[in-house]
């Protein structure tokens, strides 16, 4: 069952998403070394936001990040299915849900964005860290922020674009 093409929207988000991801890991990598980071904003004030590269083996905010490679293509494979599930779901949702396919398509394209890391390299690039005084938030990239925004939009489409 193709797509509509008033709804070709929703696949150009993933698209654009997966390549900004891969675009800024990219530059990130060739421009900074692992460990030494690059203060973007500092104040006694604000929360600071620095780049610092990292490679995580893990899942979201480095769980399981020190089990080794074993996890590598098992995360490679359920990454995949959840793809392939969302893609599924995706292509069900009703055009009177905009946001629901919003956020289903943000998910979709951060979870691709990660899985290619981790399916070429082992595991995924990840550069900035958000830190306020002594707490610092776990470092993350492009495609975890598409993923959080869209876990948050999904949950905010079932609440109000329930049918």
């Amino acid at each position: 069952m193709p797509l509509a093409p008033s709804r070709r929207w929703i696949w150009l988000i993933i698209v654009v998403v997966v390549l900004l991801d891969q675009g800024t890991k990219q530059l990130v990598v060739g421009l900074l070394e692992p460990d030494r980071p690059m203060i973007i904003l500092a104040s006694g004030t604000l929360p600071s936001i620095d780049f610092l590269l990292s490679y995580n083996k893990g899942v979201s905010f480095s769980f399981l990040r020190l089990a080794g490679d074993a996890q590598r293509w098992p995360l490679v494979g359920l990454s995949l299915l959840a793809c392939g599930l969302l893609a599924w779901w995706l292509r069900r949702v009703p055009a009177r849900q905009p946001i629901l396919a919003t956020g289903l398509a943000l998910i979709i394209g951060g979870a691709l964005g990660n899985l290619l890391d981790r399916a070429r390299i082992g595991s995924v690039i990840d550069f900035v860290h958000l830190s306020y005084g002594t707490w610092s938030f776990a470092i993350f990239n492009v495609a975890d922020t598409a993923i959080t925004l869209g876990a948050i939009a999904t949950v905010m489409s079932l609440m109000l674009e329930a049918a």
